[in-house]
């Protein structure tokens, strides 16, 4: 039977009651507080009982303190002697126990213990809150730029999508929390002056949803990615969530204690766990950048690539399985082709881009047929209106941006019947006339594919299209 349990508590900084609450709940069920972590709080196995709890806060204290000031230590005496006992403290937290009944409470000027919240929010709590809510709307509006700039590309991958979820929710959460307690502390100052003590609104529900929300979208992140395919992409999640997180975490508490327990001032073990914990970040990514790099060279993340060597350089060969090639349109076997394919995905949308490009040292590489496409999958059909809109206008902003207006493109409508599809765009120029660029919407998906330049398009070819890349059940036949 373990004798020690930890826990995730998720509070409010300055919800005193319902911390107290949950504490004399933990008590009655034999779970007794004994250490508060900055992330866990330990209990002890008790037998089960009713004391009472009081938090409270010094403002002057802090989390690297050596060991408690002569004040804060008078201030314990004085707990002490009226019956409360310290269950744990952290930082400028004090959580204090007293199994007596009724008895005479540590706090009773409501103005002194608001102001002492008060003055203990801002010298740690807040400023650290509304730091991350300025980090998050920072992040929070360049995830709405990209989404407006590239919706397709952005909604298509699993990080993205992550990452902009996770700046949402904490975006939500930091105000929520800032937000509450500006509005409690004016609040509790007038109810003080009246004698009261005002209890904070309990915020925990919501707390725990928005972590849940991350950690779900975590799973989700690590899963696409350790399913990917992509060796260097897996081995560099799992450094990154396996070794630099955790080490960071660990050489920071870990310094921070060490340098406790040595009895070091507060301002030196302060300067000196920051200052260890950027260089231990600092030297961590250098070292995992440059394993990455040291194998990339060496060829320990690659699949089916070749190498070879042009004019005294070496360029690579992917060698990809392609659902549809040059060889399938054209009845001809070249030699020399570089074969590629990136695919990336997420709950909402997947796209696929293959490339089949001769390569430099091929014969008559200037002649060899080339051919592109990318097939951007709708999973929610929502956004397919919203893909067709993007993907009809993106194309001819990036590339009229320099052109002079006879050159300007775009797409213009094709017959879809060829093409088995619902609609088909053909890329136009105003002065030179079409290009063996298409656009082609099938219910659930769009294939965006480009010829080389002289290729004349049969219907024969454009129907192997259709088989190959637009009338599939699932996106598994355009998997490598």
């Amino acid at each position: 039977m373990e004798d020690k349990r930890r826990v995730m508590e998720i509070f409010s900084f300055y919800d005193r009651s319902g911390l107290e609450r949950r504490l004399a709940a933990m008590a009655e069920k034999g779970w007794l507080l004994e250490k508060i972590g900055s992330t866990l709080w330990t209990y002890r196995r008790t037998e089960p009982r009713k004391p009472t709890f009081c938090v409270c806060w010094f403002p002057k204290a802090s989390a690297f303190d050596p060991e408690p000031s002569e004040e804060q230590q008078t201030f314990y005496d004085f707990c002490e002697h009226t019956g409360w006992t310290l269950a744990a403290s952290y930082g400028q937290m004090q959580v204090f126990y007293n199994d007596r009944p009724d008895p005479v409470p540590i706090e009773t000027d409501p103005v002194m213990e608001v102001d002492a919240i008060h003055r203990a929010a801002k010298r740690t709590t807040l400023p650290s809150h509304l730091v991350l809510l300025a980090l998050a709307l920072l992040n929070g509006g360049l995830f709405i730029s990209r989404l407006l700039g590239d919706p397709v590309g952005l909604l298509a991958s699993a990080t993205n999508l992550f990452t902009g979820v996770d700046w949402v929710v904490l975006i939500a959460l930091e105000a929520v929390e800032c937000g509450s307690y500006f509005l409690w502390h004016r609040r509790a100052v007038k109810a003080a002056e009246q004698g009261e003590f005002l209890e904070a609104k309990n915020h925990r529900t919501f707390q725990i949803v928005c972590l849940a929300v991350v950690g779900i979208g975590l799973l989700y992140y690590l899963a696409s990615i350790l399913t990917s395919g992509n060796p260097m992409m897996m081995v560099i999640a799992l450094l990154m969530f396996g070794v630099y997180l955790p080490g960071v975490f660990l050489l920071t508490r870990g310094m921070m204690a060490f340098l406790k327990k040595r009895k070091v001032s507060t301002g030196v073990n302060r300067t000196v766990t920051l200052l260890s914990a950027f260089v231990g970040a600092f030297l961590l990514v250098g070292g995992i950048t440059w394993g990455v790099l040291f194998g990339s060279t060496r060829g320990w993340f690659a699949g089916s690539e070749e190498t070879y060597e042009y004019h005294g350089n070496i360029f690579t060969a992917p060698q990809d399985k392609l659902p549809l090639t040059v060889e399938d349109l054209l009845d001809v076997d070249y030699d020399g082709y570089i074969r590629e394919q990136t695919n990336q995905q997420s709950l909402l949308l997947a796209q696929y881009e293959a490339r089949q490009r001769p390569r430099f040292d091929a014969a008559d590489f200037r002649e060899m047929p080339t051919l592109e496409y990318t097939v951007t999958l709708v999973k929610a059909p929502f956004l397919y209106d919203m893909c067709r809109d993007h993907l009809l206008l993106d194309r001819a902003e990036r590339w009229n941006r320099d052109m002079p207006e006879i050159a300007w493109y775009s797409y213009e409508p094709a017959d879809p019947a060829p093409w088995g599809a619902e609609a088909a765009y053909c890329w136009t120029s105003r002065g030179y006339g079409p290009r063996n660029t298409y656009l082609l919407c099938y219910p659930d998906r769009f294939v965006e594919i480009d010829f080389s330049y002289g290729w004349q398009v049969t219907p024969e070819q454009m129907t192997l299209v259709a088989e190959r890349l637009g009338n599939i059940d699932d996106g598994y036949s355009l998997q490598k």
